[in-house]
């Protein structure tokens, strides 16, 4: 079975499938690690973690195959990954779906942004007119189908963001969208309490009733203080099937590296120490065991050959 054909059966569950994003293999491990079902790699993440700029477009389809490649061969997981707006347009961006389903991915999302895209939370966007944005949908469903049919293609839509947006817009590309080829769809909504996910989902569903949907738990948001505090369960009971923590991981690497590296510039060796001491029964206690040192010691004991002893008293 192929990473595309078990992210398919997770959706085709009851279960809504909840993941945060990552940007490195590391990171993707630990998502196997804790038990999480799939993994997601953050645009935005691989814009911070790689070129330390933000999500406007810096990177391009070579940067995220690349990293999707090195994510997807440090997981057993389906690995869903950012795919921006296609790197091209309704033709060109077919690339993209040969290239990511190379790489070993599960989905990829594409959404209706003209280019340079940027963060769905970012002013400025600029989305395709409607029947240009469904068209390249529609193609890139046709050259899944000829290239990997188990790919999850994942339509997303930034008309609420865009100027003028509306949530009947957004809903009229989500099905739209659904109609042309696409496996799942994905609105980007404006606030932690934008009204707009819970019309989004029933319009969509009215036409597509069970289509798979994904709410993006946006790390731009700060949820906890939002007036209704959404929680995942709220999200699932509208019917979304994925929910993604988009710079999740980043954000948690950030905060706990930051402090150790304040604690090392502050206090010496004493930081390293207590490093160790919270380290202890934790799998990352012994590095080299974490990336399993035995096992190629072992291959190196079966198949390097060993220099033999041409001394004298041999």
């Amino acid at each position: 079975m192929s990473r595309g054909d078990d992210l398919r059966r997770l959706l085709g569950q009851g279960e809504t499938v909840i993941t945060a994003g990552v940007y490195t293999p590391v990171q993707a491990r630990l998502c196997e690690m804790v038990g999480l079902k799939s993994v997601y790699i953050s645009g935005y993440s691989c814009s911070i973690g790689y070129l330390l700029k933000p999500d406007i477009g810096f990177l391009n389809l070579t940067d995220m195959v690349s990293y999707a490649r090195l994510i997807a061969s440090a997981t057993a997981l389906p690995v869903i990954s950012d795919a921006d707006d296609g790197y091209g347009n309704a033709v060109t961006a077919r690339r993209a779906v040969e290239e990511f389903s190379r790489a070993g991915v599960a989905g990829i999302h594409v959404e209706d942004q003209k280019f340079p895209k940027r963060c769905g939370h970012l002013p400025g966007k600029q989305i395709l007119p409607f029947d240009e944005a469904v068209l390249k949908i529609k193609s890139l469903a046709k050259y899944r189908d000829d290239v990997d049919k188990s790919l999850v293609l994942i339509a997303r839509t930034d008309a609420l963001g865009a100027p003028g947006g509306t949530v009947e817009e957004a809903a009229r590309r989500g099905v739209a969208f659904l109609e042309a080829g696409a496996d799942a769809a994905w609105a980007e909504f404006r606030s932690p309490d934008d009204e707009a996910a819970e019309i989004f989902a029933e319009r969509v569903h009215a036409e597509y009733p069970g289509a798979p949907l994904l709410f993006n738990y946006s790390s731009s948001f700060k949820w906890s203080q939002s007036r209704r505090r959404l929680r995942f369960t709220d999200i699932a009971k509208l019917g979304y099937k994925i929910i993604i923590v988009s710079m999740g991981a980043l954000q948690a690497e950030l905060l706990y590296v930051w402090s150790y590296l304040r604690d090392l510039a502050e206090k010496g060796e004493e930081a390293q120490w207590r490093l160790e001491g919270e380290l202890m029964g934790t799998p990352f206690e012994n590095l080299h065991r974490f990336v399993d040192i035995d096992r190629y010691m072992e291959l190196e004991a079966q198949y390097l050959a060993r220099p033999l002893n041409t001394s004298r008293d041999a």
